[in-house]
């Protein structure tokens, strides 16, 4: 949810999904998140949302892209030429940084970026529980929590016994996994809301007004924000009928399993509600005819590995 509009957002969010911020939250989060857009000179900053912790919650926010320096680049960024790229590896996707907010409720930390190492450790710690029987154990709200494993130490000599080392995996790298995870399973944007600029850079459209009801209830009309994974395996006779533009992101309906994602029309409020079934707790919401458009994760982390034999 755009931070300049939390208050509208949070409102439509509070509808589609059940989930309100809190007085205490309302109070803090739009005063910190402008603190965060001006101290970084973020383009834009989004409440991403909560995940959950035994003791406490993590608050996260999304700083993205950075402020046009000039009128040529600011003028680049709402429009000109644009064109396809011959291979999505070269797409440019709009910079982000994820925040956690600290508990004096006005300053944000920014979380560990993920790397192969970061990943190695959350992965190894992932299998090793999955060993003793369990598929998650809850954050702890302390991010400097270590959850601590096992895994296989160094080849024996011959005939010798294998041993065991001791690793660990500390929360605030575990929490920068699971946001960047559920990140890359979700993340829904409608058809339009952005474009390919000429440099292969994706930007916002600022031309954007919003989807129709009939479009806005067509699943192919939510695509992926991140790096395309599904258009470039598919062949070049079905991408050539494709928008130079606008087609360069993944839709949600090619997302596997089939059925992943749920979608309605709120009559009341004429927007159209989009749920992950394989994160339940990400809501993405759009009202009909409006650029007016958000999403939000609010849950424990926890992915639905049940989802292929529930469909």
């Amino acid at each position: 949810m755009d931070a300049d509009t939390l208050s509208l957002s949070s409102d439509l969010m509070a509808t589609a999904s059940g989930y309100c911020l809190t007085t205490e939250e309302r109070a803090c989060l739009p005063p910190s998140l402008s603190i965060l857009k001006n101290e970084h000179g973020f383009a834009r900053v989004v409440y991403w949302g909560k995940i959950q912790g035994q003791a406490g919650d993590y608050l996260i926010a999304q700083g993205l892209g950075s402020i046009a320096h000039d009128k040529r680049e600011a003028s680049t960024l709402a429009g000109g030429d644009h064109t396809t790229p011959d291979f999505f590896s070269t797409m440019k996707m709009i910079p982000k940084k994820t925040f956690r907010l600290g508990p004096d409720g006005v300053s944000w930390t920014l979380l560990p970026t993920v790397d192969n190492d970061i990943t190695t450790k959350w992965l190894g710690w992932r299998d090793w529980l999955k060993g003793k029987g369990r598929i998650f154990t809850p954050f702890t709200g302390d991010p400097a929590h270590k959850f601590t494993y096992t895994t296989a130490g160094p080849p024996p000599p011959e005939g010798g016994e294998a041993t065991a080392a001791e690793a660990h995996v500390l929360e605030e790298e575990r929490l920068a996994c699971v946001v960047q995870e559920i990140d890359q399973t979700c993340s829904v944007v409608p058809y339009g809301a952005y474009m390919l600029q000429s440099g292969q850079q994706v930007v916002t459209n600022p031309y954007y007004k919003g989807l129709s009801l009939e479009k806005g209830s067509d699943m192919s009309s939510y695509l992926h924000l991140r790096q395309p994974e599904v258009l470039p395996t598919k062949p070049i006779s079905e991408l050539a009928g494709l928008s130079k533009t606008m087609d360069f992101l993944d839709r949600i309906g090619d997302d596997l399993p089939k059925g992943s994602w749920s979608i309605k029309h709120d009559t009341p409020n004429n927007m159209i509600i989009v749920r992950s079934l394989a994160f339940p707790g990400y809501v993405f919401f759009s009202v009909v005819n409006s650029n007016v458009f958000g999403s939000a994760y609010v849950g424990t982390g926890l992915r639905n590995w049940d989802l292929a034999f529930m469909l």
